[in-house]
C-alpha cells in the first residue's frame, strides 16, 4: 500500500539552465510562455549555449517530467517517477516515516485500539517476534523493517544512547543500546542487507522506548537469500505470530519474575523471606542492579548467542 500524502505531477524545466528549477505544468500557461512558443529564441540562457538560431517550434531545452512529492511535507521535493522505487513511500514502508506519523498516525501502533496485549505488554499482531525480543514487519515487495518489542523496551527502559553497528560478514544487524552506564550489543537473528538505520534515535533514544512500534524502529532492508550462512554458536530462529506469540509474551512474563527473584533478589536481601516476594517485576527494577546483574538478565532474554533460548 502507498503512502496516502505521496501525489504525482507532470512538471518541467530547462535543461540549459545552471540550475534545474522544476515548475509544475499548466497547461493553460502554455500560450503565455516563452518556452513553448518562438519566443524562446530571445532566452538569454539560450544564446549562452549558441542555439538562438535554431529553428524549432519550442525551445530544444524544455524537457518535461512525471513526478512524485509528499504533499505533507512542508517543503516539495520532487523525485523523478523513474526513481520511485528507492523510495519508501510507493510501499509499505511509509507507516515508519516520521512525517506520515506526525500527520496521520500521531499514537503509536502499540497504543492502538486493535493492539493485543499481553500481560500489559502490547504484541501487533501484524508483526513476526525472534525469541530475544526483536520484531520483523516484512512487506509483499521483500522490504523489511526490525526493531525491538515492548518487552525488551520496558526492561531496558533507562536507553541513554543507541549506536548502529557497522555491516558484519554474518550479515546480522547489530546496534549498541547503553543503558545504565552498560553497553548492551542487540543483534537481529537473521541476515539482512540493511538500506536504512534510524539515525534518529541517536538524538532521541527514547522514541524506542516510547514508540517501540513505529517511530522507534532500527533497520529497514531486505532478508537476504535463503543458504546465507550465519554463526555457528547462533540458533537458527524460528518467528512466531499471533496467538503463539500471545503465550510465548506470557510465558516470558512469567519466566522473567522467576528470574529476578530467584536470581537477582537474593544478592540483595540474602535468603530472608521479603514482603511480596514472588510478586509482578516493576518496571524500574533495572534501576536497581549493577552491572553484572544487568548483564545477566541480557543474556537470559535478549542475546543471540550461546545462551539464547529457542522458542518452542
Amino acid at each position: 500500500m502507498r503512502c496516502p500524502f505521496l501525489r504525482e505531477a507532470q512538471v518541467k524545466y530547462c535543461q540549459g539552465a545552471a540550475i534545474k528549477k522544476m515548475i509544475t505544468r499548466n497547461p493553460s500557461d502554455i500560450t503565455n510562455e516563452r518556452c513553448s512558443s518562438a519566443e524562446y529564441v530571445h532566452c538569454p540562457s539560450l544564446k549562452q549555449h549558441h542555439e538562438e538560431h535554431a529553428q524549432h517550434t519550442r525551445c530544444p531545452f524544455l524537457q518535461e517530467s512525471l513526478v512524485q512529492y509528499c504533499s505533507a511535507s512542508s517543503v516539495t521535493k520532487y523525485v523523478p517517477y523513474s526513481e520511485s522505487s528507492i523510495i519508501k513511500c510507493g510501499n509499505d514502508g511509509h507507516r515508519y516515516c516520521d512525517l506520515y506519523l506526525s500527520v496521520a498516525a500521531p499514537s503509536d501502533r502499540s497504543k492502538a485500539n486493535h493492539t493485543p496485549v499481553v500481560e500489559g505488554i502490547p504484541l501487533p499482531d501484524s508483526l513476526a517476534y525472534a525469541s530475544n525480543h526483536m520484531w520483523l514487519d516484512q512487506t509483499g515487495d521483500s522490504m523489511c523493517h526490525i526493531g525491538a518489542d515492548a518487552f525488551l523496551t520496558r526492561i531496558l527502559h533507562s536507553v541513554e544512547a543507541i549506536n548502529f553497528g557497522p555491516p558484519k560478514s554474518s550479515g546480522l544487524p547489530t546496534v549498541l543500546l547503553s543503558v545504565n552506564g552498560v553497553d548492551l550489543q542487540l543483534v537481529f537473528p537473521l541476515p539482512v542487507h540493511v538500506t536504512g538505520t534510524n539515525t534518529h534515535l541517536r538524538a532521541d533514544p527514547k522514541k524506542l522506548v516510547s514508540h517501540p512500534y513505529s517511530s522507534g524502529w532500527l533497520f529497514e532492508g531486505t532478508l537476504k537469500e535463503a543458504g546465507h550462512t550465519v554463526p555457528s554458536e547462533i540458533p537458527s530462529p524460528r518467528f512466531i505470530r499471533g496467538k503463539e506469540a500471545a503465550d510465548w509474551m506470557t510465558e516470558e512474563v512469567r519466566h522473567l519474575q522467576e528470574f529476578v527473584h530467584n536470581q537477582i533478589v537474593p544478592g540483595h536481601f540474602g535468603t530472608e523471606p521479603i514482603m511480596m516476594d514472588g510478586g509482578a517485576v516493576h518496571p524500574e527494577m533495572l534501576d536497581q542492579l549493577d552491572k553484572q546483574e544487568l548483564l545477566d538478565i541480557f543474556d537470559e532474554f535478549f542475546s543471540p548467542y550461546v545462551s539464547w533460548r529457542k522458542i518452542v
